[in-house]
């Protein structure tokens, strides 16, 4: 065993054997100079002494919640690492710690509930969900979504109507992760939002949500209007993989947009190859915009 782990476990144990004073603070700052350090020559003490630190779990939430109102990056992860260690624990202080007057610490804890992924979270994450910082709006949507609670969705649908794109993003970002059906026709008219971040996380969540998605994207193809939103239809009709779509796609490749032909090229390449290479077969005969064959020519290398 290398002479650091031997080290660090000694040091967890006396950690352990200590409830108060002193002494186990003295220890815990030890352990978080260790988990922190820059030095080459002290990284093998980096990750032992961060599960050291988690190990002493409830005794040392004060002292690294203490420490979240750094900017150094390093000190960031090695906080969020060792809070995903002490778990449920550490839950109540860092949402408390929202509510700082220092905006890295309230970032910070944002992000670190987010990782957590702790369902505990999501009541003190929800109280901050219309919060004056467009960066903690942002923050808590995205880790509503990163745990994965269905009381994220609501505020994240309020936040896909947010004057910041960033908050729109996050939102957007959440909703994907949610994967919640109910979400299917919000998402179609994010698709036409002005911040094209917004408007892939909006595709990317319809998606995700897959099959009950199908019939509302079909009918969204069928009566487009946004030329950027049909696009990235097509693209989404693809990705949801569902045979029903073919056809359509198969009309979209006699429109006069070869824009909108290239996508249902690639689109129909992805739901059934072994079909849609009949049909690309047809369509060389009368296809002469170099976009339109190129994705012909990429769907049938695959």
């Amino acid at each position: 065993m290398k002479k650091a782990i031997v080290i660090i476990l000694l040091l967890s144990s006396t950690a352990l054997a200590q409830s108060e004073g002193d002494s186990l603070y003295q220890v815990i700052d030890s352990l978080f100079k260790f988990a922190t350090t820059k030095t080459i020559y002290y990284q093998d003490y980096v990750q032992p002494s961060k599960e050291a630190l988690g190990e002493i779990g409830e005794p040392a939430v004060p002292y690294l919640v203490d420490k979240m109102d750094t900017q150094d990056a390093r000190t960031m992860w090695a906080l969020v690492d060792i809070f995903k260690i002490i778990g449920t624990p550490a839950v109540p202080s860092i949402v408390e710690a929202i509510g700082a007057k220092d905006n890295y610490k309230r970032r910070l804890a944002v992000r670190a509930l987010g990782d957590m992924k702790d369902t505990a979270a999501v009541e003190g994450l929800l109280e901050y969900a219309d919060d004056p910082d467009f960066r903690i709006r942002s923050g808590v949507l995205t880790a509503l979504g990163k745990i994965g609670n269905i009381r994220g969705v609501e505020p994240s649908l309020k936040g896909l109507k947010d004057d910041d794109y960033l908050v729109r993003t996050s939102a957007a970002v959440s909703l994907s992760m949610l994967a919640d059906s109910s979400t299917v026709d919000p998402l179609l008219k994010a698709l036409s939002d002005d911040y094209y971040g917004v408007r892939f996380k909006a595709a990317e969540a319809l998606w995700n949500i897959g099959r009950p998605a199908v019939k509302q994207v079909k009918e969204a193809l069928e009566s487009h209007s946004d030329t950027t939103a049909y696009y990235l239809l097509i693209e989404i009709a693809g990705n949801l993989k569902d045979k029903k779509l073919i056809k359509l796609l198969e009309k979209i490749l006699e429109s006069d947009d070869p824009i909108a032909r290239g996508f249902a090229v690639e689109a129909l390449s992805t739901i059934d190859s072994k079909k849609a290479a009949g049909i690309f077969k047809k369509k060389l005969k009368e296809e002469n915009y170099p976009f339109v064959l190129g994705k012909i020519e990429e769907a049938s290398k695959e």
